[in-house]
């Protein structure tokens, strides 16, 4: 497993093998923030609870990554796409976009969200939307 679920991302995971994305929500300041720890970063508030995303949002940077720099163990991985996407409900996402287009990915395209499997997880990974 690539990244072993904590007590603090059990849910976050879970919910990802379900096909479902979930963002951790700060009950005390009323926001949502990405990726899951136990206090808020806005107001240190420790009364959190999680609200599913939609899944769609738009690219705000990217880079396409063509050559391995971690050794072999990456050759079979290239290339591919490192996105930050501003999902709709306010909240900047680390992710990778893949699918059809993918190297013509630019700022501002809209992305929906897609599950990928890798070495027994499923990740949150975002296509883009051709409308």
């Amino acid at each position: 497993m690539m990244f072993p679920p904590s007590s603090t991302t059990m849910q976050f995971w879970s919910a990802c093998a379900a096909g479902e994305l979930l963002l951790r929500y700060c009950e005390t300041c009323d926001r949502l923030f990405y990726y899951p720890r136990t206090a808020c970063p806005y107001c240190g508030g420790d009364k959190l609870g999680w609200k599913r995303s939609a899944g769609r949002g738009t690219i705000y940077s990217f880079s396409h990554v063509e050559m391995a720099l971690g050794g072999k163990d990456w050759e079979g991985e290239t290339p591919y796409t490192v996105i930050l996407v501003d999902l709709d409900e306010g909240v900047r996402f680390l992710s990778r976009l893949v699918g059809p287009g993918r190297a013509l990915a630019q700022i501002g395209d809209r992305l929906g969200l897609v599950f990928t499997e890798r070495e027994s997880q499923t990740l949150p990974c975002f296509s883009r939307i051709f409308d």
